[in-house]
This record gives structure tokens, C-alpha cells and sequence, in this order.
């Protein structure tokens, strides 16, 4: 048992757990670091689990490190990691950073070039959407997509009048966006794609709160060779008016925690949809867990699929084996990060990071 890799996991709020988890479940012995914990974390057993208060006091060896902070902190205790194991291998939490980090992020890298980072975002490897486009191309495979649309909401007011899950650098960007970058990175041409998310914004509205900044918004964006581009997210609920949900997403129904995850590719006359989990039933209830449900709306009628998939699985299982490997690895893509400061810098702020992260137009980092 003490032969398994060792993985600390910094940071125990709900990604931190999630992390611990499927970690463990993959056969790595975890340990975990988080000043402001509580008690003791426990395994799947129920045993205790060794735990610090900082990245310092960690003792023994650690092969791997899951950072899942706040966004805000990702550079600092990366530096404390590093700092620690100039060599260490890394999985960070999206989006990386902030873009006035970028510049501290992208140093610390380079003075350390023996380290190995990872950036998740699970939706880079689901399943479920890779499937989508394979019905797409069954189904209708000599006509062009005009259309890809993404919707990834969730109800944060409770979490966030606790303190809990508050980006005031990027409000409603922060959260469920990098995921849907990640979504339409999936269902666009890979040139298409990077058109679009290193190109200056075109069409985006958004609700402002004063404390949560923005909390609601709504990106349209007309792409090569006329590909319509739609993303919406919202961390209040649906709230009415330009800002609130397109009537696209009505048919589906909200589920646990007024989560809806959706993806949309039109092509012709046809509708290819996926409900990512958790996916609503109509009688209030959800499909089990990593379940999601395809739909295609075909002229000849209506087809459904289900399809069992963990991307959060997929996507740390991947890292953990690229990361403990000899491969090279790709750098760390910071596009994300500059598209939702660039978004955000269109409501009053990210200005200056948008700017201390360079223009978009100069492609990723």
C-alpha cells in the first residue's frame, strides 16, 4: 500500500473532496493540505487521512500535487509547491489564474523547468460530447453545422451569501465558462475555435451585481465560414429580459442544485443536444449519476441516447498519467484565461489584466 503514489490534495472545499475521491479511487494513497479545515478528512474507508496546514509542513515525499484553491491563490501556492519540490508534478483547477498572474505563473514556470503542470477542465474529455458530434455526422453527414450553443448554469446564491465560490474578478466567468470554452473547443474546428477565442469580443451582455459583480451573461459570436457561436451562463437562476436563458434551453429542464449543462450543434434542419449531468426528469427527479442524455431532433423525428461518462474521471486519470510519465506535455494553455478577463474587462474590470495578459489577438501563451 505504501508503494502507491502519494497525492496531496491542496485545498478541501468541494473540488478538493471531488479530487480526493477519484484520486484515490485511481489507487493513489491522498493526503491533503487546507489551513482553514476542520477535523480530520477521512478515505473511502473511513480512516483518517495525514493533513497539514501548509504545503511546507507536509512531511515525507510527495509525487503529485492537486491545486484546488481559489482561483486567486493558484500562483502563490503553486509558488509554495514548487518552491518545495522544484521538480513537483501539478494538477491545478481551472481556469489556471487570474491574468495579472499570468506573467508570475508563466515565470515561476520557466524557472522551473523540471516541474510538469496540468490545467483540468474536465469537459475536454467527455465522452458524452465526442459522442454528440458522432450522431451529427451519422445522421447528417453532408450538411454543414451552422450553429454550436452552450448553457452551463448553476444557482450559487446560497454558496455565495456563505462566502463560498466568489470570483469578483470574473463573476460569472469564472465558474462555469471555462467549461464551456472547453464544450465548444470539442464541438468546433480546432482553427475555428482558436479564431474565435483569440479574437477581440464581439456581442456579449451581462447582469452586474454589486457585490457579486457579473451574475448573469449571454456571448454571441459569428464565426468562420458563418458558424453562429452562443454561450449563456448564470449563477442566480434565469433571470428575465436579453440576459436571461435563450429560448433554446427552455425545453430542458433544470436539475440538483438548478444545474443545467447543455450543448447544442445545429446543422440543416436537424438539432443535436446533450444534457451533461446531472440531467432533471420530469417527474423532479435525475437520471443517476454521470449519466447524460443525447438528443437528436432529426425531420424524421425524435432519437435519444444515454450515455454513461465521468469527465471529472476522465479528465484527472489522464493528467495523473501524463504528469507521473516521461512524455512531453504540451505548455499550459492560457487562453482561457485571457477570453473570460476579456469578457469581464467589457463590465469595468479586467481591464488591467486583460492588458497585463496581452491581447487576445496574439494567440495563446
Amino acid at each position: 500500500m505504501n508503494d502507491l503514489p502519494r497525492v496531496c490534495v491542496v485545498g478541501y472545499g468541494v473540488a478538493g473532496r471531488l479530487h480526493h475521491r477519484l484520486l484515490e479511487a485511481a489507487g493513489l494513497r491522498v493526503c491533503t493540505v487546507d489551513p482553514a479545515l476542520t477535523g480530520v478528512p477521512v478515505d473511502a474507508r473511513r480512516r483518517p487521512v495525514e493533513h497539514s496546514r501548509a504545503v511546507r509542513d507536509m512531511p515525507g515525499p510527495v509525487n503529485l500535487w492537486s491545486l484546488c484553491t481559489p482561483t486567486q491563490v493558484h500562483t502563490d501556492v503553486l509558488a509554495e509547491v514548487l518552491e518545495r519540490d522544484p521538480r513537483a508534478r501539478v494538477i491545478m483547477e481551472k481556469p489556471a489564474c487570474r491574468a495579472q498572474d499570468v506573467p508570475r505563473l508563466l515565470e515561476l514556470l520557466e524557472r522551473h523547468p523540471e516541474a510538469r503542470v496540468v490545467v483540468m477542465n474536465q469537459y475536454r474529455h467527455a465522452h458524452a460530447l465526442r459522442l454528440l458530434d458522432d450522431l451529427r455526422r451519422q445522421h447528417m453527414p453532408d450538411q454543414p453545422v451552422t450553429a454550436v450553443r452552450v448553457a452551463f448554469s448553476k444557482d450559487r446564491r446560497a454558496d455565495m451569501a456563505a462566502g463560498r465560490f466568489i470570483d469578483r474578478d470574473h463573476g460569472v466567468f469564472g465558474y462555469e465558462w471555462p467549461h464551456m470554452l472547453a464544450v465548444a473547443s470539442r464541438l468546433l474546428p480546432p482553427d475555428t475555435y482558436r479564431g474565435y477565442a483569440e479574437s477581440p469580443v464581439q456581442d456579449v451582455h451581462g447582469v452586474v451585481h454589486d457585490d457579486y459583480f457579473v451574475t448573469t451573461a449571454r456571448e454571441r459570436a459569428v464565426l468562420a465560414d458563418g458558424v453562429e457561436l452562443e454561450l449563456y451562463s448564470s449563477v442566480v437562476g434565469d433571470p428575465p429580459g436579453d440576459t436571461g436563458a435563450p429560448d433554446w434551453t427552455r425545453p430542458f429542464r433544470h436539475s440538483t442544485g438548478g444545474r443545467r449543462r447543455l450543448a447544442q450543434i445545429q446543422t440543416g434542419s436537424a438539432l443535436f443536444t446533450a444534457e451533461m449531468d446531472p440531467v432533471a426528469l420530469p417527474n423532479g427527479g435525475r437520471l443517476p449519476a454521470n449519466t447524460h442524455r443525447l438528443t437528436a431532433q432529426l425531420p424524421t423525428g425524435c432519437q435519444e441516447v444515454l450515455v454513461n461518462d465521468s469527465p471529472m474521471d476522465n479528465a484527472l486519470r489522464t493528467a495523473v498519467a501524463r504528469l507521473l510519465g516521461d512524455l512531453p506535455l504540451h505548455p499550459v494553455d492560457l487562453t482561457p484565461v485571457h477570453r473570460i478577463s476579456a469578457l469581464a474587462a467589457r463590465f469595468g474590470r479586467g481591464r488591467a489584466t486583460a492588458a497585463a495578459a496581452g491581447h487576445l489577438s496574439g494567440g495563446a501563451v
